[in-house]
């Protein structure tokens, strides 16, 4: 081929390379790709309706060039909120997967409790009891300041919520009251009403599963009703009637 061929071929090459990507270009844009429905999956605690608020910007924007993290900050912003996921349903649908906060314990304060999650993140502060049960935190105090979405950084509370998070999962709805003192021992309160002398500890996973054993050993279920407290900061139980 000579140099004059191939100098034309590829110009008419690069001309319909050119063409290619701006009709590509002008076809994502197109009104075909807008969005006009947004769809909300994984809700179970949060009213779809304050979702649907928060995504309302979403509606008539480009599918495919949406800026998701900028709307995912937005969601965040609810408390309730953990993490979102989105996916695209072509032509014209947003999908937001929702992985919800979950309360793990009660905070009591004035008038009230507050709803807590693992990391210690303020959900819901409530004047009645809830009718779903969850460990009760006494001995801490959530500043009046403080709201919905705050991290509660105070020590007291990081401490009884290591406890829980390393409680046998059959042992928690035996766990009426988490009390930490002003020195963080602390004491759990059973719903059996026995009183657990726990003190100390950085790692409460021995003494929580040495507690669950103790409370399903069949020697200690024919005098449990009679016992008023163990005390686990000896280097033996001690089980007091």
């Amino acid at each position: 081929m000579t140099p004059k061929k191939t100098n034309t071929a590829f110009f008419y090459a690069a001309i319909l390379v050119i063409l290619l990507v701006a009709g590509a270009t002008l076809f994502l844009r197109s009104s075909y790709f807008t969005i006009q429905n947004v769809k909300i999956e994984g809700l179970q605690l949060i009213p779809q309706t304050e979702i649907e608020r928060l995504m309302d910007s979403a509606k008539g924007q480009n599918l495919i060039l949406i800026d998701q993290e900028d709307l995912r900050k937005k969601l965040s912003l609810h408390p309730l909120v953990k993490e979102v996921k989105f996916s695209r349903q072509f032509p014209q649908t947003l999908v937001a997967h929702v992985t919800e906060r979950t309360p793990v314990a009660l905070v009591v304060v004035p008038n009230g409790v507050v709803k807590v999650d693992d990391q210690g993140i303020f959900l819901q502060r409530s004047e009645g009891w809830p009718d779903q049960s969850y460990p009760v935190i006494n001995g801490v105090t959530i500043p009046d300041t403080a709201g919905p979405g705050q991290e509660l950084k105070i020590p007291g509370l990081e401490t009884a919520l290591l406890l829980i998070k390393e409680s046998p999962q059959q042992l928690l709805p035996l766990i009426g009251e988490v009390y930490v003192n002003p020195i963080q021992q602390i004491t759990l309160y059973l719903t059996s009403g026995v009183e657990v002398r726990l003190g100390e500890a950085e790692d409460w996973k021995n003494k929580l599963e040495a507690l669950y054993q103790l409370l399903n050993d069949t020697g200690y279920k024919s005098f449990e009703s009679g016992v008023r407290y163990i005390d686990f900061t000896a280097t033996k139980p001690v089980i007091g009637r």
